[in-house]
């Protein structure tokens, strides 16, 4: 019988990376295809969401951005310890315009500097790792539990469980985590439903004065349901598409780090991920869905929003204010869409900004409607010229689980 000449050396020629496998027997590579290690799990876990050949054009704009914002504060930060200009009761007064205006750009000196300086800081942090960008969110996100729970007694007269509403937030955003480590979401997920039974037996056990009612445990749940599950979701995006430490560093500098190469294989999927440079676009478009709108209003602002759409809970916005943030948002969203090269980012990118422009104006009129029933004008005084924490995240509040699955759907269609 003719001898037939095995066709590895031939598919060897044609493909290298086939070597192993060809010589491999049937049994031995089934065996290996059952016990993937643990950087393929990884892998497996998250979608590709930018191509490795976007990356250092994604990347390089962020640290342009950052410069900028540090380079702007330094000659605002006076602004913030100079005290406020004395305008006389008399308008009638030569004193008055000038004091006025004084005050105005004072005001508004305060507010720029502290949007350029929350702006290098929130990308020093999105860029800090995943665990530090949970604790930041955390930190952030039981300040702002709090103050939606003060909100709540001021409005109900209500007494939230606050130990467990901060309990369940710090539980929800610590198994966020898991995303960056393979893990399910159903841990995150669990965490709420297990939080609102355990609310009810301390609610309903714990010795009080007066019973607990219905707006205690509602308005406790809310909380964690409002501040802290919708939160979670920004550490799940954040956590997508781990890039080693080195591959960042040869993308900026064009050379390999030997000290990077030498940190533990655990560090890297922790740090640098695709998910960080999506949440920093996201989040900048949303900082400019804010600055459009209420420049945009301010200027041109003719017809009240309450006027076109019956919505009377923020009487100041106007139409041309929200057109002009859906406009300056969907800019930034388009440019990072064609950056991180999406697929029909012509498309995706505009569509990407709508979305969010909605959203965020949803989640500043419903921190309005917290505002308004508790009759109180900020949330609290944390940030000059900005009030409190809930009064800087509110556009932030309900984007961050659309966002998380508008980026997942797409990412079907990202090339590696």
């Amino acid at each position: 019988p003719t001898h037939r000449a095995s066709p590895a050396p031939l598919l060897r020629r044609a493909a290298p990376g086939l070597d192993t496998r060809l010589d491999r027997p049937p049994a031995a590579s089934l065996q290996m295809s059952l016990l993937p290690t643990l950087p393929a799990a990884l892998d497996s876990t998250v979608s590709f969401i930018i191509p490795r050949i976007a990356l250092k054009q994604a990347l390089l704009p962020i640290i342009v951005v950052v410069v900028l914002c540090v380079l702007a504060a330094v000659p605002l930060s006076p602004s913030i310890t100079t005290e406020d200009p004395v305008v006389p009761e008399d308008q009638l007064s030569p004193e008055y315009d000038k004091q006025s205006k004084l005050k105005k750009a004072l005001g508004l000196q305060r507010r720029v500097f502290t949007s350029v300086a929350l702006g290098a800081l929130v990308s020093a942090w999105i860029f800090s790792g995943t665990w530090a960008f949970a604790v930041v969110l955390g930190w952030v996100g039981s300040r702002g539990l709090l103050e939606y729970y003060a909100l709540a007694e001021a409005s109900q007269g209500c007494r939230p469980a606050k130990k467990c509403g901060i309990f369940a937030l710090a539980a929800m955003i610590t198994t966020a985590c898991g995303t960056a480590y393979g893990l399910p979401f159903a841990y995150t997920d669990c965490v709420l439903p297990l939080a609102y039974i355990g609310i009810l037996g301390y609610l309903i056990t714990l010795k009080r004065t007066e019973k607990a009612t219905i707006a205690d445990v509602q308005t406790t749940f809310m909380g964690i349901f409002y501040v802290g599950y919708l939160a979670s979701f920004w550490v799940r995006l954040r956590a997508l598409g781990a890039i080693p430490a080195n591959d960042v560093y040869a993308m900026v500098f064009t050379s390999p780090s030997s000290i990077l190469n030498s940190v533990p294989m655990w560090f890297n999927p922790d740090v640098f991920t695709q998910g960080a440079i999506v949440t920093w676009w996201t989040m900048i478009s949303i900082a400019a869905a804010d600055v459009g709108a209420y420049f945009t209003g301010k200027n041109f602002g003719r017809t009240k929003l309450a006027e076109a759409t019956g919505i009377t809970i923020s009487p100041n916005k106007t139409l041309e204010g929200f057109f002009g943030g859906i406009a300056l948002c969907s800019l930034f969203t388009t440019t990072g869409a064609k950056l991180m090269c999406w697929p029909l980012w012509w498309l995706t990118g505009p569509a990407y900004g709508v979305m969010i422009s909605f959203l965020a104006l949803l989640g500043d009129l419903t921190v309005s409607l917290f505002k308004r029933d508790a009759g109180v004008k900020d949330t609290g005084n944390l940030l000059p010229g900005h009030g409190g924490l809930l009064d800087r995240v509110d556009s932030y509040m309900l984007t961050a689980m659309p966002v998380y699955y508008f980026v997942k759907l797409i990412s079907q269609w990202v090339p590696r």
